[in-house]
């Protein structure tokens, strides 16, 4: 009796394996797809085949959205859903939606402006995106010693908290 519970556990166990590789790899090919749509020029594949994606919680889906809500391709241009959908996303711990949110507050799409709240996000990415390196630079040069002070003290409690006490103030 004990040998076949301990089998049925474990054949379970193994179709629960295969179904998460099964849907990870349904996952990786249909993000796969988003970004072949997207660079044949045809954005509004690339959300019907993200939204679902970014609805379940992918946060390379909710990012990648994201951006086209910021753009509006394929869809019609929110700064709102976008910057939701970023916070979905930088929450998990994706440097890019980080980038995202730091160009936000940046230059004040869908947000107030805000050039320190922008500096926390650029530098939470600066290790992963040149580009929110340069910015953090730019930034950097332009703000006072106070405020980076305060920036790096909210960089580091963001990171401490695993992203979730981040600025995700996004109101406008």
């Amino acid at each position: 009796m004990l040998n076949l519970l301990k089998r049925s556990l474990l054949t379970i166990f193994a179709l629960f394996c295969l179904f998460g590789v099964v849907s990870s790899n349904a996952i990786a090919d249909d993000l796969n797809k988003g970004f072949v749509e997207l660079t044949e020029g045809r954005p509004a594949g690339a959300v019907k085949l993200w939204l679902p994606l970014a609805e379940g919680g992918d946060r390379i889906a909710q990012a990648s959205l994201a951006l086209l809500y910021q753009t509006g391709q394929g869809v019609t241009q929110d700064y709102k859903k976008a910057n939701e959908l970023l916070s979905a996303s930088a929450k998990q711990g994706y440097p890019f939606a980080f980038t995202g949110l730091g160009n936000s507050f940046h230059d004040g799409l869908g947000v107030n402006k805000d050039m320190k709240i922008a500096m926390v996000w650029f530098l939470l990415a600066m290790d992963y995106d040149p580009n929110a390196k340069a910015m953090a630079n730019m930034i950097g040069a332009e703000l006072p010693k106070s405020a980076l002070r305060d920036v790096q003290r909210k960089v580091n409690e963001c990171q401490s908290s695993s992203y979730q006490d981040c600025s995700y103030d996004l109101i406008k």
